[in-house]
């Protein structure tokens, strides 16, 4: 039996939804009776468990109605064979991928002109492999593990990687001077400013800020992707730079993607209220809209804002989505060449993925759930149609 006619096996599923004693007990017999299922049978958990989420829990009401859908998914199996993975495994947790064939929406966008404003970064420290905190008097401190920096008030720092804490007090920054924190591709990291603001750094990102803000205004420079939380302070506006963009904000939840080796490059609003200055345009964003800026043309529209700042959590949400913009962003996330069939390079998919640490698990998990294949090709992963 393959991994994926495990998640057809209606006992299987309920014991991993609902385990308990009595199943524990039948499934270990059942492994050490029949050594040759078990490598099979652990996939099938490790599939299962790469679509559970940290950050979501069921309730016994919504395990139950899950278990019902997985009941009347498998009574259909002979009929819609072709689906049953697809079928099974998003009852199981309602968070797989899966193609779903979709016309693309059509969105009107307004032409825009627009140039380089501001270069923040020289983004070759990103190809290192640890995270890098240059501080204002040009010390850097690496870490191999994500970390979580904070600054307080005063400029003093603390880095806290859950497996050692840094600290670095107030007379090794300058108040003037900005530092600089690199997040290398493979990795995230957290930051906490002066004033309380939060930002989380994403995989590839470079993002440069004062130890304190001593100014009217508060300001950071980026290059990639963040998602921040800025601390309410109307006497000090709070405004975020890019190459392509300047965003001016009071208090709000946000995400900005404009790495500098891109065209595209987007502001998603969670929470408050922003305004976005593209050269002489500009727009006042709305909770749950995005804008998005693509070959100089700008649109606005609305979304679902979880698609795109579920990074953080270290999974990836789509919806409607390109196979080959996910391929593309796991590329980038792990600094490794994905190409992607030109016959498959447009299904849409829907769901959430893992960010695994090692890309081959994610690969496995894309494989378990939808028609395609891969191979390992010269230091590229080359994704075709099975």
């Amino acid at each position: 039996m393959l991994s994926n006619q495990w998640l057809q096996n209606k006992s299987f599923i309920q014991w991993r939804l609902f385990p308990s004693e009595e199943d524990n007990l039948y499934w270990e017999k059942f492994i050490q009776d029949n050594p040759h299922f078990q490598d099979e049978i652990e996939e099938a958990i490790r599939i299962l468990k790469s679509i559970k989420l940290n950050t979501q829990k069921l309730s016994p009401e919504e395990k139950q109605e899950i278990f019902a859908l997985i009941q009347k998914n498998i009574e259909k199996k002979d009929k819609q064979r072709h689906l049953r993975l697809y079928l099974t495994v998003s009852a199981v947790a309602c968070i797989v991928l899966f193609l779903v064939l979709l016309q693309p929406l059509f969105i009107g966008k307004n032409e825009i002109s627009h140039k380089n404003m501001l270069v923040v970064a020289d983004t070759t420290s990103v190809n290192q492999k640890d995270i890098q905190l240059v501080l204002a008097n040009n010390r850097t401190i690496t870490f191999e593990e994500d970390a979580d920096i904070k600054y307080d008030k005063k400029g003093g720092i603390t880095a806290n990687t859950g497996i050692e804490q840094i600290k670095v007090s107030k007379e090794a920054t300058k108040e003037t001077t900005l530092n600089t924190l690199i997040v290398p591709k493979g990795k995230r990291s957290s930051l906490t400013l002066a004033d309380g603001s939060k930002v989380w750094v994403n995989s590839g990102s470079t993002l440069k800020f004062p130890s304190t803000f001593k100014t009217d205004k508060r300001e950071i420079w980026v290059d990639g992707e963040i998602y921040i939380e800025v601390e309410k302070n109307k006497a000090h506006p709070f405004y975020v730079n890019t190459s392509h963009m300047i965003i001016n904000v009071v208090g709000t939840q946000f995400n900005v993607t404009a790495y500098d080796e891109d065209t595209d490059y987007s502001v998603v609003l969670v929470e408050g209220c922003v305004d976005v200055s593209i050269d002489k345009e500009k727009a006042r964003l709305l909770p749950n809209q995005m804008l998005s800026v693509s070959t100089d043309q700008i649109s606005v529209k609305k979304i679902d804002v979880n698609n795109y700042i579920s990074w953080k959590e270290g999974y990836l949400q789509f919806a409607s989505e390109p196979l080959s913009n996910i391929l593309k962003r796991l590329s980038r996330y792990y600094d490794t060449p994905i190409d992607c069939d030109n016959s498959i390079a447009q299904l849409k998919c829907n769901g959430k993925l893992v960010l695994f640490d090692n890309i081959e698990d994610v690969m496995k998990t894309i494989y378990n759930t939808i028609p395609i294949q891969y191979s390992h090709e010269a230091g590229r992963i080359l994704v075709r149609k099975k």
